[in-house]
């Protein structure tokens, strides 16, 4: 969550949960580093990134993204995460997340960027 710490304002929030991706839907490039034996892949969903109108195109969703991935990448640390996954709502949020390299998954309108290029960002 940002918020403005004088008005106690929201400006915006994510939120993270677990989740899994099908293996027959990852690209066959990230497939061959995965055990075969798995029909799931354990994920972690950025269930939601919203940012207040008043306050959009501002760059917050960027830093909100930003942060979304660094604790993703810590907990998967522990927890054992493949990737983060998005379900972009429209054009724009699409062209949102592969503007920051996430890439989409086969037949499900979800997208993914792996942990270890995740990694790359915080180590």
């Amino acid at each position: 969550m940002l918020n403005d710490q004088e008005t106690v304002l929201i400006k915006g929030y994510y939120t993270l949960a677990n989740n899994s991706i099908a293996h027959d839907l990852i690209p066959t490039e990230f497939q061959k580093k995965l055990p075969g034996s798995y029909k799931s892949i354990p994920a972690t969903l950025l269930g939601r990134l919203a940012i207040d109108k008043r306050f959009q195109r501002q760059g917050i969703g960027k830093l909100l993204l930003i942060d979304a991935l660094m604790r993703s990448y810590e907990v998967s640390k522990s927890i054992g995460s493949f990737a983060v996954v998005v379900d972009p709502i429209d054009e724009d949020t699409i062209r949102f997340y592969d503007k920051y390299g996430f890439i989409k998954l086969a037949d499900s309108g979800k997208m993914f960027l792996p942990m270890n290029t995740i990694k790359t960002l915080f180590d």
